[in-house]
Parts: C-alpha cells; structure tokens; sequence
C-alpha cells in the first residue's frame, strides 16, 4: 500500500504539471473573437511600413515623439504591445525617435555630473537633448453590432502624426477589421 502511494506521488506531479501549451510561427495564426496577434501584427506592419515611407520621402529629417495610443474599445486591447511594435519597426528603419519622458531623470544624472563625484570620461554632457519636431498619437475606436445571433465588430486603428510647430495633421493612417463572431447563449 506504502508502495502505491509513493508510486502515485511521484508519477501524478508528471501528468499534473504538463502543459498543453504549444508554439506556433505568428504567419500562421488565425483571427480570434478577440483583438489578438493577427490584428496586432498587421496593424505594426501596415502602420510602420506607411509612417517609414512618409518620414523618408516627405519629412526627411526632424525627431519623432510617441503619444499613448487610445483604446475606446469595449475589448482589453494591450496599446503598448502595438506602440512597441510600431516604434521597434520604425527604429529598424532609422526614423528617429525622442523620449521626452526620461527628460527629468537626465537632467538629475547631469546636475549629478557636475558636483565632480563623476568621472569625467562618463559625465553627461549639458545641450545635447533633442527636440521632437513631431508627435504620434493614436485611436483604436468600434462599432459593435449584433444580428442574428453574431456579433459583428469593426475596429479601426488610426495614428496621426503632428507638427509641433503648426500643430497640422501632416500624416495619418488606419487599419481595420470586421470580425464577425457567434454569441454564445444567444436566444436561449
């Protein structure tokens, strides 16, 4: 009996800690009910794609910003997966980028420089910040209808880009989707 019992605690612990869990190549995914890596994916690449092309033949020089993208949506959709996404893409393609939220920190690091507790070969050097000329902002917005017992969503991804100095609209871009899904326990 002692037997069966050790047998059984150190076999269950096998079966009871595997995973179902498998990878699969992004290429390959299939649309879900919910926003996910399909919508995802192809937003970052049409939206880098467009905004690379707009900054290498249009704007040509100049530092871009990233604003929060906006989820207006009734889904939980991750807007700093999509930022990142973007802005990786965007970086790949040499299209500059500030970050003005490290401004502060920055500033501290070269007051800190000047007291002479820093090495002078690691100092930070003072008037070297840039400037974004422009900002991205961005909104992901719907419109949810349900007929027939589906539900059917259209979602658009939009960013703008903005000139800090006129504030004009000088860019913009939009992805979407219709999804169209079956509701579960409709009509009873």
């Amino acid at each position: 009996m002692q037997k069966k019992i050790l047998v059984w605690f150190l076999v269950f612990p096998l079966f009871a800690c595997s995973s179902a869990a498998s990878y699969q190549k992004i290429e390959n995914v299939k649309p879900t009910k919910r926003w996910g890596v399909m919508e995802a994916k192809e937003t970052a690449k049409s939206m880098s794609h467009s905004l690379s092309v707009y900054y290498k033949t249009e704007l040509k020089n100049g530092f871009l910003e990233w604003k929060a993208i906006q989820n207006s949506t009734s889904e939980h959709i991750d807007t700093k997966l999509i930022s990142n996404e973007i802005l990786n893409q965007l970086t790949k393609d040499k299209v500059p980028f500030v970050d003005t939220s490290i401004r502060e920190d920055a500033t501290k690091e070269m007051a800190f420089g000047k007291t002479g507790m820093v090495s002078s070969d690691s100092r930070l050097s003072v008037g070297k910040f840039k400037s974004p000329s422009h900002q991205i902002k961005g909104e992901i917005n719907e419109i949810v209808n349900y007929e027939s017992g589906d539900k059917i969503q259209y979602i658009t991804v939009t960013l703008f880009l903005v000139s800090l100095e006129t504030n004009q609209i000088v860019w913009s871009e939009q992805s979407n989707f219709l999804k169209k899904s079956r509701v579960e326990g409709y009509g009873f």
